[in-house]
């Protein structure tokens, strides 16, 4: 990916995360690089800093990752969260010998540490995204309470990824949340020219995570096969064998497993599928929700979680988590997705409210310089 020349008004922007991909494959690293190649290719002077067991320089998605050590600092007080303070520490060092106009970090001891430096220099401004729930009562069980506190009170801006999630940082610490979810590239995640001939879901998540509640979407695919034929597709990271063999003898005879390697795998299946099934519970954002929307594929979310803040009229439904409710929703969101409307709606609302360059990053740029 070339780089694009940097503006006149380029701001010189350092993002942080204990872990980077490819060593870690989840959201949060997703979140980390798009973010980057997003900032990147508009114009900004971005530099990712993360920690590796192998520490060294590449790029990903045309952006340098610096990888610190990975360390651990007094594990007999923070665990297994020793690494991250560690790195923390690691970061600040680093990056307290360059200048910048913004430290955006993705965790709690580089957040604790962008502040920080923030309130010395006062010509940087510090953000943090908050990947999870910034629940109070779960967050004063860790080990790391006191550097989040410290964050709560002295990071420039705070975002959370959803309003659900947001909740618990007004109710809990009494701080606005900033809420700017993350984003899509709408050049990669297109429709397919077609869909598949079978009406199929598609489940992109882990298995084995309990609040995927594939379990709870295994019953209802159970009830829908009753009145409507569907494939079950599940785009997994991990085996799902063992839990598929636990499901009801309908949902079993619906299942398609369909490894998937690498975000790029997932497109196809987006653009093919014509539901996207989001059973999660627990989510603190949606990815899945706003991949599929680009790609032109209609929603199913339950109720009051943040996958279901993402859809929006024509795109999707929501449903009570119970098997029967699901079941209704699925069955009629397949006819949703017949409709020659609905591919259309679904885009629009990915490009418009979701894409990196076009949405979200504009939006952060806003917090970036109102904290200068």
């Amino acid at each position: 990916m070339p780089r694009a020349t940097l503006r006149s008004d380029a701001l010189r922007v350092a993002l942080t995360h204990v872990y980077a991909w490819p060593e870690v494959r989840r959201g949060g690293e997703r979140y980390l690089h798009e973010l980057a190649a997003a900032l990147a290719g508009v114009g900004h002077d971005v530099r990712i800093l993360t920690s590796s067991p192998h520490p060294g320089r590449w790029r990903e998605l045309g952006v340098e990752v610096i990888a610190v050590p990975r360390r651990h600092l007094a594990p007999g007080r923070f665990g297994d969260l020793s690494g991250e303070v560690a790195f923390g520490v690691q970061a600040l060092g680093r990056l307290g010998a360059v200048s910048l106009d913004v430290w955006h970090a993705l965790g709690t001891s580089d957040a604790a540490a962008s502040a920080l430096l923030a309130g010395a220099r006062r010509t940087m401004t510090s953000v943090y995204t908050d990947l999870g729930f910034p629940a109070r009562a779960s967050r004063e069980a860790r080990s790391d309470r006191r550097l989040h506190e410290f964050v709560v009170r002295h990071v420039d801006t705070y975002v959370c990824l959803s309003v659900a999630t947001g909740e618990h940082l007004r109710s809990g610490y009494g701080r606005e949340p900033v809420v700017v979810g993350g984003g899509v590239d709408t050049s990669r995640f297109v429709p397919a020219p077609s869909r598949s001939r079978v009406p199929s879901l598609l489940f992109a998540g882990a298995a084995s995570e309990p609040r995927k509640n594939l379990a709870l979407l295994f019953e209802a695919v159970a009830q829908l096969v009753r009145t409507t034929p569907v494939e079950l597709w599940l785009a997994t990271p991990d085996d799902p064998t063992a839990l598929v063999a636990t499901a009801p003898e309908a949902a079993r005879a619906a299942v398609r497993h369909v490894p998937t390697a690498s975000p790029s795998d997932l497109v196809a299946l987006y653009g093919s599928a014509w539901v996207t099934v989001t059973p999660y519970e627990a989510e603190a954002f949606g990815l899945v929700a706003v991949e599929s929307l680009a790609c032109g594929t209609p929603v199913v979310a339950l109720e009051d979680t943040a996958p279901a803040e993402l859809i929006g009229p024509g795109t999707g439904l929501t449903t009570p988590p119970t098997a029967t409710d699901l079941a209704a929703a699925l069955r009629r969101a397949v006819h949703l997705a017949a409709e020659p409307a609905t591919s259309d709606a679904c885009r629009a609302l990915a490009v418009d409210h979701h894409d990196w360059r076009g949405a979200v990053v504009p939006r952060l740029e806003q917090l970036y310089r109102a904290g200068r």
